[in-house]
């Protein structure tokens, strides 16, 4: 979605070239492919990779945990 090759976990999404309307588009796409919520201050607010995916790996498991 950021039309780069090649993002590694230690890379900010600001740095990336990443926006609002950006940060809304994926946070569409985790809801959709994955039906998990993320907040798409999420990717302001530290906003690495490596962040982002443990944020999004802690949400799934507790939408786990509550089913």
């Amino acid at each position: 979605m950021l039309g780069i090759d090649r993002v590694g976990v230690h890379d900010d999404f600001l740095d990336l070239g990443g926006h609002s309307l950006l940060a809304a588009q994926i946070v569409a796409r985790l809801r959709a492919e994955f039906d998990v919520e993320v907040p798409a201050r999420a990717f302001f607010e530290g906003g690495r990779v490596a962040d982002l995916a443990e944020l999004i790996e802690d949400r799934i498991l507790a939408e786990l945990e509550n089913q």
